[in-house]
């Protein structure tokens, strides 16, 4: 049986993915083409990071020092994520405007299960 954060982070999932293809296909016929694949950037980088706090929390939760663990591997996934974006900005192969409407539009998602979640629970 799944539990409700499984459900959750599945449509979640599936949403971001739906949408960033969306908006990365329409956006192929209106700008060049470091905007789309800027949008699929933003919102893997936002997916991955979301996968990773979910992965450490039910890792490390209810056991000794999880509070600073979780936090450690929250630094290094920041850390590796400017860097990637460092690299994709020197090569100039994003643009920071289709990288935030990517991370911005799986954040609204995210937002919007998370407050359909907790309705259900109360």
């Amino acid at each position: 049986m799944e539990t409700m954060i499984e459900t959750m982070t599945k449509r979640i999932n599936k949403q971001a993915a739906i949408v960033i293809a969306l908006l990365a296909i329409f956006s192929v016929f209106f700008t060049e083409w470091r905007f789309p694949l800027s949008i699929i950037i933003g919102g893997i980088i936002f997916l991955a990071s979301f996968w990773v706090i979910i992965w450490a929390v039910r890792k490390f939760a209810g056991k000794h020092m999880a509070q600073p663990i979780i936090m450690g591997i929250s630094t290094l996934k920041i850390l590796l994520i400017f860097a990637v974006l460092i690299v994709l900005a020197i090569l100039k192969l994003i643009n920071i405007t289709g990288l935030v409407i990517g991370f911005t539009v799986s954040l609204i998602i995210m937002t919007k299960e998370g407050f359909i979640a907790a309705r259900k629970e109360s």
